[in-house]
């Protein structure tokens, strides 16, 4: 059951569709990201490439009105919570609170539908990382619409010129958001201890030894999932794959110092990224991470802020994540280990 419904859920499909995957993620990421950096406009490019990654990872479903709903709807959510996390990061513990409420959000809609759940973790996702990176770069929110853009028009581009999804086991949206609200296949459970191992990472930074606690925060809200319950084992390949992806990347810093190297190097991550969630949780999990610290690290580059040695701190403060994360599924999870979850359908 378990290898069967990741090869589900993340399935390619032929040669073919991992070329396209492949160019259509990197002119998606590309354009904000290079673009931006080649304009002097670090930060807001770093905030556009992100986007756009979320974004395209948001097309869940089989027919083109779904996947550009859902894509739409992720899109909203990230600007949303980036907003959110922007405006309220510098108050004393609204950003906690800002960050419990948008992990809540996401434990408990976990279960209803892969479109939805991607939508709202992006969300959480997005909350923290505006709480803990502070973009000062007017541009951001222009970049931004620009990334969700990007994604949008590579999306259009690639499926015609190599044909959209049959029109066939639509995703029903109605039916979605009911199971979103009841906490379906979720429940209180899960929701608590996701909620609870964000909160550890967040309110215990200090006794933990973490340096910034939005990077433990955004391991656990990314790694802890809610088919960690049926598959421990998935859980820990997610694991691996972000504390490999922090060592790699440390590697390569080594070696490549330019803004514009970087952002290359990140879209290149970004494209081959979706191919290794098609093969390895853990090899999607290792270019995802990596592909989040270059970004960081063409901010350092490009003079605007940060520290030059931040990969080489983060390590722990991504494996203090990890391990609240596999924390938090064991105790969502025990004594239920063995027990079978009903888990959602595919997203391609």
């Amino acid at each position: 059951m378990r290898s069967r419904w990741y090869r589900d859920l993340y399935r390619i499909g032929s040669v073919t569709g991992v070329k396209v995957v492949v160019l259509r993620v990197a002119t998606a990421v590309g354009i904000p990201l290079i673009g931006c950096v080649l304009l002097g406009h670090a930060g807001a490019g770093v905030a556009g490439g992100a986007t756009a990654l979320f974004v395209t990872m948001s097309d869940i479903g089989h027919t083109a009105r779904g996947r550009l709903g859902t894509m739409l709807a992720g899109w909203l959510m990230i600007v949303l919570g980036g907003t959110l996390g922007h405006l309220l990061g510098e108050t004393p513990y609204s950003r906690e609170v800002v960050v419990l409420c948008c992990a809540l959000l996401a434990g408990w809609a976990s279960g209803s539908h892969p479109g939805i759940a991607a939508v709202t973790r992006y969300f959480a996702v997005a909350a923290a990382a505006a709480t803990g990176m502070h973009f000062a770069d007017p541009d951001v929110f222009a970049s931004v619409a620009v990334g969700g853009a990007s994604a949008f028009g590579a999306a259009l581009l690639a499926w015609a010129l190599f044909r959209v999804p049959p029109d066939d086991n639509h995703m029903d949206w109605r039916a979605g958001v009911r199971r979103a609200f009841q906490g379906a296949d979720a429940g209180a459970r899960f929701t608590l201890c996701y909620a609870a191992a964000a909160a550890v990472a967040l309110f215990a930074a200090s006794t933990l030894g973490v340096r910034h606690a939005f990077w433990a925060t955004l391991v656990v809200l990314m790694v802890m999932r809610r088919e960690g319950i049926a598959s421990l084992e998935l859980t820990i390949h997610y694991a691996a794959g972000t504390i490999l992806g922090v060592a790699l990347g440390a590697v390569l810093l080594h070696f490549i110092h330019g803004a514009v190297a970087l952002a290359v190097l990140a879209t290149l991550v970004a494209a081959l990224g979706r191919v290794g969630f098609s093969l390895s949780p853990a090899l999607g999990y290792l270019a995802f991470t990596l592909f989040l610290l270059l970004l960081v690290q063409i901010v350092v580059a490009s003079g605007v802020a940060g520290d030059p040695h931040l990969i080489e701190m983060r390590l722990y403060d991504v494996t203090v994540g990890c391990v609240l994360a596999l924390a938090g599924t064991l105790a969502a999870t025990y004594p239920r280990l063995g027990a079978t979850a009903t888990l959602p359908g595919r997203s391609p």
